[in-house]
């Protein structure tokens, strides 16, 4: 079994050099603890299989379709890039697809802001100084524009996509938070600009952070059980 709690005693070369490099975390004390950091904390959630988060995803996002009519997803961040684990469509004539296993780039979609705007600076420089694609007249790729949005989402605690992957198209996301006030995965609804964007945008914004609260205790339950079982 992997625990949160490495190890125990005085702080040397070696644990200093891995906090450094945010593998592990310090406590206080004499006899400090040493407890998972978050590149560490990422590498073991991006070597999970995505079928328990599946399973444990699925009834909740379900449960969200079926009172919203919209197509409802859930992202995970795996190493820099932020992918679809398990999306839910209405059965309907319209509906918005987003296949699982599609990338959500961080500068213009609602859940990789969601996701990326709580990670550490040093991986928010390496994202932004890839080559951002512009997809419509909406999209904007400058650094600045990009950190200022981050800051908004942490602040307001959603993030939004208006018509900057697809002019049409919206989305509202938000970030589910672990335990230890880390940001792995987002929950997001998309469909039409004018619909998802309308007056009851605070009302599918409230409907998300609930259900992203359940799934907050889903994923956090399933992570230890897959970690005690050696998932």
């Amino acid at each position: 079994m992997l625990g949160r709690r490495l190890v125990q005693g005085r702080g040397n070369s070696l644990s200093k050099g891995l906090e450094r490099a945010d593998l592990v975390q310090s406590g206080q004390g004499r006899n400090r603890s040493y407890n998972l950091g978050p590149r560490l904390g990422r590498h073991l959630h991006a070597a999970a299989d995505d079928g328990w988060i599946t399973a444990l995803a699925r009834p909740h996002l379900k449960e969200l379709v079926e009172t919203s009519g919209e197509t409802c997803y859930l992202t995970r961040i795996v190493g820099r890039r932020v992918l679809v684990a398990v999306s839910v469509s209405p059965e309907v004539r319209w509906r918005g697809y987003v296949q699982p296993g599609i990338e959500m780039l961080p500068h213009a979609a609602a859940t990789a802001k969601a996701i990326m705007a709580f990670q550490g600076a040093s991986l928010i420089e390496q994202v932004l100084s890839e080559t951002l694609p512009k997809f419509t007249a909406n999209t904007r790729t400058d650094t600045a524009w990009i950190e200022s949005e981050f800051a908004k989402v942490r602040e307001r605690n959603y993030a939004t996509c208006i018509g900057e992957i697809d002019e049409g198209l919206a989305a509202l996301a938000v970030p589910i938070k672990q335990p230890d006030g880390q940001v792995l995965h987002a929950l997001g609804v998309t469909g039409p600009l004018q619909r998802i964007m309308d007056d009851s945008m605070p009302e599918r914004i409230n409907a998300l952070q609930q259900t992203a609260s359940k799934l907050e205790s889903a994923l956090s339950l399933g992570a230890s059980i897959t970690k005690r079982n050696g998932g």
